[in-house]
């Protein structure tokens, strides 16, 4: 797969599947409710970017693990992308 076609279907289940399974604004919603429940596993603070963030991770190593599987490349630029815009509400929340 190319990097357009990379990215476009990323955004396809980003922006289209997944919003139409769970709507637009649970996005961040849900990665923050993961982050609570994952700082009660842990016992120490989890933040919704770092869930975004450590999912990413764990499809880099999928795709690692199994380079001809496409779904784990396409899923780590959806959740990087998730990441971005956490970290961008955050930014402009700050100012």
């Amino acid at each position: 797969m190319d990097v357009k076609t990379t990215l476009e279907t990323a955004q396809d289940v980003v922006l289209n599947k997944r919003d139409q399974q769970y709507g637009v604004n649970s996005r961040v919603t849900m990665h923050e409710r993961i982050a609570r429940v994952w700082s009660a596993i842990l016992c120490t603070e989890v933040t919704g970017l770092q869930v975004a963030l450590c999912m990413a991770g764990m499809k880099l190593i999928r795709a690692e693990n199994a380079p001809g599987v496409e779904d784990s490349f396409v899923d780590a630029c959806g959740y990087a992308a998730i990441a971005a815009e956490i970290a961008g509400l955050q930014t402009a929340a700050e100012v």
